[in-house]
Parts: C-alpha cells; structure tokens; sequence
C-alpha cells in the first residue's frame, strides 16, 4: 500500500539506470529481479497480490490497474484515464482489488476479471490544486475499506457497495491525517503532526504516540503492534497497542519510506539510498543492496512468500526472493 508523495512524483523526471555497488554490509542471500513493465504501460505505484499469486498495481500516470500473471501483463483502463493519477492499492474483503484516485473525488474497484466501478466520495475541501481528490492511502478492515483524506483532515470509510462516511480529524493533532493502516486492536491507526493517533470504528479519536517527526508510514506488524518508519530521523519504529514506542536505527541518509509486513518480517524501503531493509520483530536489521538508483514505493507479499515492491520512476516489478 503507497502514498505517492510529492518527492515521488518529481522523480518521474527521469533517473538514469545507472548500476551502483551494493552499500557496504549489505546481504547477499537474497535475489533480486527485475520485471520491466511493457511499453504503453505507465509507473508503478501501489501494488497487492491476490490469492492465486496474480500481481496488480495501479499506475500513477497512466489512469489505468496492470496485472502481472504467469508471465505476462494484462492492463485495464479506468474511465477517462488521463484524468487520473491512481495510488494505494489494496485486496479488499469482497475479493477484488481496491484503489484511490489522486485527482478525482472517487475510490475505485476492479474485479478479478478486470471489470472496474468508480464510487464517489465527497469532495476535497482543502485541496491545494485544482481537481486534487486530497486522498490517502487505502486499507481493508472490518468487511470495509478505510482511507486517509488529508485533503478534508478526515479519515473515511466505504462499504463495498459504495456507502462513505467520513471522521473529521481534530486540527489539535497538527495535521494529516497521512498514511493509515487497521490496527491489532479492531480501531484504525494513522499518522498526524504531533504523533501517531488512533480512531475506534465509531469514530473516537485519541493520541497514543507523540513522535518527534511526522511518520512517513504505518503498518501492522506480525507481532501484534504497530511499525512506522521516520524519515528525518532515519529510524524505523515499534508501537505496541499501549503506546510504548522503539525506535531502531538504520543507515544514515536513508530516509525510510514505505514499510509493511511479509514473511514475519517488516520490510521497509529507502528513499535516498540503493538499499531496503528487513527487520525482525525483534529488531534485527538485514540490510539488502539494490543494483540501481531504484525508488521503491509500494510493496506486496505472495502467497509462495515472495516479497514484490514497484519501482515508479523506472517502470518496474520488483521480486524479493531468498533469506
């Protein structure tokens, strides 16, 4: 699951692939390849393998959903694609893939046989450009679906036929609401300025973290709490339920981005180094050394255990296999 933010999309002016040595340290049991997207095909951003192994990921620029399946890519367009930077992407509990629309107002739903249905979501009240939707990214809990909208500083939620409330955020909180995720207690769990905030079903809202910088993003980690990565601090954090937070260290000038589970791990990504991370439950940092200057944004687990990430400005499937 991915929140594209605005460095993402800057680096859409292009990269060069130009190879780099692994950083000092890092693993070597892993292997890692490379899956590049066919032309036409536009940059990968948020990415969810259903149960069959099949990969899906939207692309951020092409208005349309990719599907990666034995060996070959499938794309399916949304309606009026070139209005449309699609973003988080997620399994939802009907068995069909979920996703947000950074520009339009709408939450989106394809079938396992591609068919696609937009629904309508209120308007973006605090949206800094024209047509912006103001949406985060998109989890699934409850037999619903739930997303941040910064843009209205609410957390939503729509039902799979289509029915959306929305929880306004306290402005107290300093801002956001930024990345979420379905939190080990049944309540939803997201990013503010002042910390990390915590939101029943019902929609009571409280602060159980206050953190020293903004967490880029949230997830819940195999091990019952809550994982956040800090970017300005490159730390990568544990949250238990109670509020208790530990920060873990990574290198410096990482600036960790995205971070979810898989394989009873917690894989985080690297804004501003060739490098991912996997991290133990426990702690245990494993570096792994990517061959280019690659930008890895959403990230996705298979049922074989493969870990698949989308690298958006290179136009590529990333797959993680090994220990």
């Amino acid at each position: 699951m991915t929140i594209l933010k605005p460095r993402y999309v800057l680096m859409l002016v292009f990269l060069a692939l130009t190879a780099s040595a692994a950083p000092a340290g890092a693993a070597t049991g892993f292997t890692i390849t490379d899956i590049p997207l066919p032309a036409g095909q536009g940059y990968p951003a948020g990415v969810a393998v259903d149960p069959s192994g099949a990969v899906w990921f939207t692309e951020w620029s092409g208005g349309a959903v990719g599907r990666f399946a034995d060996g070959h890519f499938t794309k399916f367009s949304i309606p009026q694609p070139s209005q449309s930077l699609l973003g988080s992407l997620v399994n939802g509990p009907d068995g069909a893939r979920w996703f947000v629309d950074d520009t339009n107002p709408k939450i989106w739903r394809i079938s396992s046989t591609g068919a696609i249905t937009g629904f309508p979501i209120p308007p973006c009240t605090g949206c800094a450009y024209s047509g912006g939707s103001g949406t985060g990214n998109i989890v699934s809990d409850g037999g619903a679906l739930w997303y941040s909208r910064p843009g209205n500083t609410a957390i939503s939620r729509i039902t799979t036929t289509g029915q959306v409330h929305e929880f306004p955020v306290p402005s107290s909180l300093g801002g956001g609401p930024g990345w979420i995720t379905a939190g080990p207690d049944g309540a939803i769990w997201f990013a503010v300025g002042a910390g990390i905030a915590r939101m029943t079903t019902s929609g009571a809202i409280s602060l159980p973290y206050k953190g020293p910088d903004y967490a880029d993003a949230i997830t819940t980690g195999p091990d019952g709490n809550l994982w956040f990565t800090e970017g300005p601090s490159d730390a990568v954090g544990r949250l238990t339920p109670s509020g208790h937070a530990t920060l873990f260290r990574v290198a410096t000038g990482c600036s960790p981005s995205n971070i979810a589970p898989g394989d009873g791990f917690l894989w985080v990504t690297c804004y501003d180094l060739n490098l991912l991370y996997r991290i133990s439950t426990t702690g245990a940092i494993t570096p792994i050394g990517l061959a280019k200057a690659q930008i890895l944004a959403g990230i996705g687990q298979a049922p074989n255990g493969a870990m698949w990430f989308t690298d958006l400005p290179h136009g590529l499937l990333v797959r993680i296999t090994g220990s």
